[in-house]
């Protein structure tokens, strides 16, 4: 008598590393995107599992409770490598089989959708269409029959709410369906019972499917054809593929005790139903072969257990799960219907619907923090500006000199442009007029005279976000005009030693002091290592964000003429040298007397034009934007050329950015500073520091040398600074003080504005 023949379904294992992938996925690769992507996955043959029990009272009573586990479809981290069709021929590491054929691979197809909305509205049936058209394609065109594994693809859509790490997913295993369906004959025998010669014959067979997998691709070894001859003691089974079905049975009908039977790795372990991926293995016999409407069938589930080299043969009869039975296949001449396929997978309560994981309560909330932060840069690039690259911003190692209310700012922009290094300098204590001003700091960093600004500004930071690496250095920064006692030599040149060690070591420095001389050094250092410098200043309603211009290569410092095309820094609008001016100083030019809403833009325009740069091609070399000139923007990077200042005022809410080039006189970038402490050393700072002075009774005489380095030096009566006098600021002054000295004034009565230029 004939029933309906009854299939295990299969149920989907998803390992949480395939979610991590999804999101990758998501972010770097599909974006907006909502084409199906191939994934994989692989299958086993089915297991029962020996369940222990206290009360069982030998090892046999014990064995022989066990458990059915569900058919299982394991997707894992490895599903975004190789799909099983572009590994053939290829050795994947990543499975450590011991041997071939214990897993079998499966190709999948992801359809990710962009809103909870898109993918409860997705048309299911159309995907099942989809993928189920697919199969039967492979079976009339001769591909599943040369590859089997063509006959097993899946599918998921599925939903990442990358916010919230919710994963919303359906698994579907198209199968194609009959109508009437096929029947099977009598009941299942095990595999042991079903030879003739005992547990001999069952190892033989594992010995002979090794075999086969080993000769066969990964994508081939699923399914087979397998020839069993009991008279043959030596060698009973032989395995074939798909291609000698055939040819198979045509020798079987000439042979004695021999059977064909149609052969798959099974992945049910239950006693009586075969697994899923008979369903459209019985449809390809159907389509391939129509001659063949009645077939045994082996469900061979174990190829886990290795050949019988491995195993003994007078293992006990649990160890073999396979199965087999006697199949009548409907032809596909009396199918009410064609293509009809079925397959969406149940959920836990055994409803068609789709399933939900919550990794947010798994994992690290560092991890998870770190994934928010980079879902936010990514959409950046799914639309606005897909050519970003995010990996310059966060491989960029920043300086920031001065941690005070410019330098708070700056570090948390940065943080939110991805940067993972971040380095403050400073040498000033929290006070109580900080934490309102300064975001990184609160109440409690002011109590007891206060927390260091540079580690207490650090330590914020891996508060705020702990993968950052946040370093805080406290460190007086030696200034021109502010003497050095020669008690105070050696903890200058120290200073002076490790500043420049940190600028070396970073890629981007910022200068956000609260005072002009405070940023000499920094800006020195910073054009001697050829390093991005971004400067911000503030005023009471006013704003300077500049970059410095970068020199070309270090021969560079030693050119004194026109070629010297660098963008302008700082100090190169000065025409005198920065000095102390923070002694003798009242209240409230103690203080930073700002509009407490100038720093974060001022700050935020600096952390932007650094990103401006980044992006570019050239970097710090870009050249700045000419507002007369024409571009036909080969040369722009993401966001385009880096402005070289950008000034703003709240007084009106007025902004403008200018271009200014590089002054040979500058005190600060010039070739003959620049190249003085290249050559010198701390003995040339140490005259700026103390800013040495010679005065002469005739002028335009040269007297100054600093280490055997003679400078012209013309110091009037009034005297300049040793930076002046080397730069040639001073001869500057006197030559504009004898140009006035050779006006004469005219007071026969006419304007004011008349005068006489001999």
């Amino acid at each position: 008598m004939s029933e309906i023949l009854r299939f295990e379904p299969f149920a989907s294992t998803i390992e949480p590393e395939f979610w991590s992938g999804l999101a990758q996925h998501k972010l770097h690769s599909a974006q907006l995107s909502t084409a199906r992507t191939p994934i994989r996955g692989e299958f086993t043959g089915g297991r029962r599992h020996a369940l222990r029990s206290a009360t069982a009272n030998s090892a046999s009573e014990a064995a022989a409770q066990t458990l059915a586990v569900p058919a299982r479809l394991r997707i894992s981290k490895d599903s975004w490598s190789k799909t099983g069709a572009e590994q053939d021929g290829e050795t994947d590491s990543s499975s450590q089989q011991q041997q071939p054929g214990v897993a079998v691979p499966v190709d999948g197809f992801l359809y990710n959708t962009n809103t909870i909305e898109e993918f409860k509205k997705s048309d299911k049936s159309e995907i099942l269409r989809e993928v189920g058209a697919s199969i039967l394609e492979a079976i009339r065109s001769g591909q599943a029959t040369r590859t089997p594994g063509l006959l097993w693809p899946f599918a998921m859509l599925s939903f990442a709410d990358l916010k919230k790490y919710h994963f919303y997913h359906w698994a579907a295993f198209p199968a194609v369906t009959a109508d009437p369906p096929d029947t099977t004959t009598g009941a299942a025998v095990h595999i042991a019972d079903f030879v003739a010669g005992g547990s001999a014959d069952v190892a033989a067979l594992r010995t002979a499917y090794v075999e086969f997998a080993r000769n066969s691709s990964a994508q081939s070894c699923g399914a087979f054809v397998a020839v069993y001859q009991q008279q043959n003691t030596s060698s009973p089974w032989t395995l074939f593929s798909l291609e000698d079905w055939r040819s198979a049975v045509v020798e079987e009908a000439a042979g004695v005790g021999s059977s064909v039977m149609l052969g798959f790795i099974d992945p049910s372990s239950h006693s009586t139903r075969p697994g899923w991926p008979l369903r459209n293995l019985l449809t390809w016999m159907r389509y391939s072969h129509p001659e063949t409407t009645s077939l045994k069938v082996l469900c061979f589930r174990d190829a886990a257990l290795g050949s019988a080299d491995t195993q003994k043969s007078d293992a006990p009869r649990l160890q073999s799960e396979s199965i087999v039975i006697d199949v009548q296949i409907t032809p596909a001449t009396e199918l009410k219907a064609e293509n009809q396929v079925s397959g969406w997978e149940r959920n836990e309560k055994q409803k068609l619907a789709p399933r939900i994981v919550s990794l947010s309560s798994t994992m690290n909330p560092v991890q998870l923090a770190e994934s928010a932060l980079g879902l936010n840069l990514q959409l950046m690039r799914w639309r606005l500006a897909p050519s970003i690259d995010l990996g310059k911003m966060a491989a960029t190692r920043a300086l920031l000199v001065g941690a005070g209310t410019l330098g708070a700012y700056t570090a948390r922009a940065l943080l939110a442009w991805g940067v993972r290094k971040i380095t403050f300098v400073d040498n000033g204590r929290v006070s109580f007029s900080n934490p309102a001003r300064q975001p990184l700091y609160d109440f409690a960093d002011s109590l007891d005279g206060g927390k260091p600004k540079a580690a207490a500004a650090a330590e914020s930071m891996r508060r705020i976000f702990p993968n950052v690496d946040a370093q805080g250095v406290q460190l007086s920064i030696p200034m021109p005009g502010h003497s050095v006692s020669p008690a105070e030599v050696d903890s200058t040149r120290a200073a002076v030693q490790t500043l420049e060690a940190l600028v070396a070591n970073h890629d981007v420095v910022f200068l956000l002091t609260d005072s002009r001389e405070s940023r000499w050094l920094p800006t020195v250092l910073g054009a001697l290592h050829r390093k991005v410098v971004v400067c911000v200043a503030l005023g009471f309603d006013t704003f300077v964000a500049m970059r410095h211009g970068v020199y070309p290569s270090a021969g560079a410092f030693e050119d004194t003429g026109s070629s010297d095309t660098r963008l302008g820094c700082y100090f190169c609008n000065d025409v005198v040298a920065p000095t102390d001016s923070l002694t003798d100083r009242t209240l409230d030019q103690q203080c930073t007397v700002t509009r407490p809403g100038l720093a974060p833009i001022a700050s935020g325009m600096a952390v932007e034009l650094l990103a401006t740069i980044v992006q570019h091609p050239l970097g710090g070399y870009a050249p700045a934007p000419q507002k007369d000139a024409a571009s036909d923007g080969s040369g722009d990077g993401v966001f385009g050329e880096p402005e070289h200042q950008i000034r703003g005022y709240l007084s009106g809410f007025r902004q403008h950015a200018i271009v200014g080039r590089a002054y040979s006189m500058c005190t600060a970038c010039s070739p003959a500073v620049v190249n003085s402490y290249r050559v010198h050393g701390f003995d040339f700072l140490l005259r700026v520091f103390n800013n040495t002075l010679v005065k002469e009774s005739a002028p335009h005489t040269p007297v100054v040398s600093v280490a055997g380095n003679d400078v012209a030096a013309a110091n009037d009566s009034a005297g300049y600074s040793y930076l002046e006098t080397l730069t040639g600021l001073a001869a500057l002054h006197r030559k504009t003080d004898d140009m006035l000295d050779d006006i004469e004034w005219s007071d026969d009565g006419g304007s004011d504005d008349d005068f006489v230029a001999l």
